[in-house]
């Protein structure tokens, strides 16, 4: 890998993590409507929650990389 691609990949995760959390905060908007609905849709509910779900994990997955880069980056630590 390139020094400049080294040097970008934080940032590079730190701006999908920013877009996975815009996208989970407008799931989470569409979920809290269609449970106020007098009759919700459950199949639509459903789905909403899985994408919203899977939106969670990809989050989660891009901060445990952000994580390892950090540590990568850290000088070691002497016992």
């Amino acid at each position: 890998m390139s020094e400049k691609a080294e040097i970008d990949a934080p940032g590079a995760l730190g701006a999908r993590i920013e877009a996975l959390r815009a996208r989970h905060r407008a799931l989470d908007a569409q979920v809290t409507g269609e449970q106020r609905r007098p009759m919700p849709d459950l199949a639509r509910l459903k789905a909403l929650k899985r994408d919203r779900l899977r939106l969670k994990d990809a989050i989660f997955a891009c901060e445990g990389a952000l994580r390892t880069i950090d540590r990568a980056r850290r000088p070691a630590r002497r016992a």
